[in-house]
């Protein structure tokens, strides 16, 4: 069985970690709403020690769900971005 560091080595960059996180959990989970695949790829990613924003991974969701563009509203912190 890999170890945690072994799993881990396969991401090169953030984009990378994003894309792989939300590939899987697009997946395995069909019908959940856009906030929901956004978290869980926000905390799996810093789980991995990748930090990104909420935003940064709400761009890669609409990449493979443009039907949702314009129609989340997603809070980041304080701040609140239409996507």
């Amino acid at each position: 069985m890999k170890n945690e560091t072994q799993h881990h080595s396969g991401y090169v960059s953030k984009a990378n970690v994003i894309h792989k996180c939300m590939a899987t959990y697009l997946d395995t989970f069909s019908n959940m709403p856009p906030e929901w695949y956004i978290n869980s790829v926000y905390y799996s990613c810093n789980r991995k020690g990748f930090k990104p924003s909420r935003i940064d991974i709400a761009k890669y969701f609409m990449l493979y769900r443009p039907e949702w563009r314009g129609k989340v509203l997603l809070q980041d912190g304080s701040e609140f971005f239409l996507i």
